[in-house]
């Protein structure tokens, strides 16, 4: 797997802006700061990079279903419709809904199986954010001193 850096920068109070190696940028900032917008919060870029892991993903596992159409909708799920006591500094679940018309004559008609399969796949294998999200990954926070601030995960 490659390695991968980004490098987040305070542009304002309680307004960042993430860049990758290739030039790319993206602003965040909290949801309740109108001066800050548009911009995107953290979880809302967790989201966007699982519906984006499975996109990409799904170019390849699901290519013989004819998907240009597709739409993936990520979002999080209220800790009370989960049946979970909810803890405010984490998302309890993630819902991945993938929208697509896929006709019933299509591949044979087994082009809705053929998709699934692709969309398993994608989550069971392929897709390093959602199976980063899904197993979990050790965090390690280093001080300006650099030492270790935190360790977890």
């Amino acid at each position: 797997m490659a390695d991968y850096r980004i490098e987040t920068v305070r542009t304002g109070y309680r307004n960042w802006t993430a860049r990758n190696d290739r030039g790319a940028e993206v602003r965040m900032a909290a949801a309740d700061d109108a001066g800050a917008q548009p911009s995107f919060t953290p979880v809302e870029l967790l989201l966007a990079a699982l519906g984006g892991c499975g996109g990409l993903v799904l170019d390849r596992t699901a290519r013989a279903v004819d998907h240009d159409d597709l739409r993936i909708v990520v979002e999080t799920v209220p800790a009370a419709a989960d049946g979970d006591d909810g803890d405010d500094g984490r998302v309890g679940k993630v819902r991945i809904t993938y929208e697509l018309d896929i006709p019933e004559d299509a591949n044979g008609g087994r082009a809705a199986e053929v998709f699934a399969r692709g969309v398993r796949l994608t989550h069971e294998k392929h897709c390093t954010v959602s199976r980063t999200v899904e197993h979990g990954a050790q965090v390690e926070a280093i001080l300006p001193d650099g030492t270790t601030g935190f360790t977890g995960g």
